[in-house]
């Protein structure tokens, strides 16, 4: 599970945990996860060598690696005339080429045994991205993508591979989000906050263990007959 310690990835490492798998959470964050049933394991997934070294790691200590979450991920954005090489370049290194680094140790590890499951996660921005988050918008189409062509080429092999995307949930993430756009804008937090959770058909922001329950299910054996979707978890906002 990459950026397995906080927000979408801290939950679902835990619900992971509760249904009786042994979770390494990687995280490029000086921190330990929460839960002492979670492994925490610092990782920077923009670093290809260093996922595959942690990657060969986990399999010596702990054993065949059946599912991985490639959930790491950073925010940014500005208009496009404002936004640097430097800017854009660092959301798509850690938003996709992490993906890709992630899912290629994942794969390179289950295809002898032909079983496995991928889960990406995406953003209903990669749909339906709002002004001013070109790059996030980029990298999380990207995500999409690169997701369901994997998916077409594992399904010979028995690995399913799935994107969440998930829509407004309530992290520290999404809050930084919301306040680069509130000041784009040029009004206050509680007033874009309030925009946001109005156009929810569900009427609220979504919580981290919303999305993580859904991951769980896509790595059971209950989703066995499911691979290359992208499933939204967004309380209905792409309903329209």
């Amino acid at each position: 599970m990459t950026g397995g310690v906080q927000g979408i990835g801290g939950a679902t490492s835990s619900l992971l945990a509760d249904r009786g798998y042994v979770v390494c959470a990687l995280d490029i964050v000086n921190e330990s996860h929460p839960d002492p049933r979670v492994q925490s394991i610092r990782c920077d997934v923009t670093d290809s060598a260093a996922v595959e070294q942690v990657f060969a790691m986990i399999e010596s200590e702990f054993g065949d690696i059946d599912i991985t979450v490639c959930n790491a991920g950073i925010g940014g954005g500005a208009p496009v005339a404002d936004l640097t090489d430097e800017q854009f370049d660092r959301v798509l290194t850690a938003n996709l080429n992490g993906v890709f680094h992630t899912a290629r140790a994942a794969v390179r590890s289950m295809l002898s045994r032909r079983q496995g499951c991928i889960v990406t996660i995406g953003s209903v921005f990669g749909q339906n991205p709002p002004a001013g988050t070109s790059a996030y918008a980029a990298s999380k189409a990207g995500v999409a993508a690169f997701t369901r062509s994997l998916a077409l080429e594992m399904a010979p092999h028995g690995i399913r591979v799935n994107c969440i995307s998930p829509g407004h949930i309530d992290t520290a993430l999404y809050r930084s989000a919301l306040e680069r756009r509130a000041a784009l804008r040029g009004i206050s937090l509680s007033a874009i906050t309030a925009e946001e959770e109005e156009v929810i058909p569900l009427g609220r922001f979504g919580t981290p263990e919303d999305v993580a329950r859904v991951i769980c299910f896509l790595c059971s054996e209950e989703a066995a007959y499911i691979t290359g979707q992208r499933i939204n978890v967004d309380g209905g906002l792409e309903a329209f």
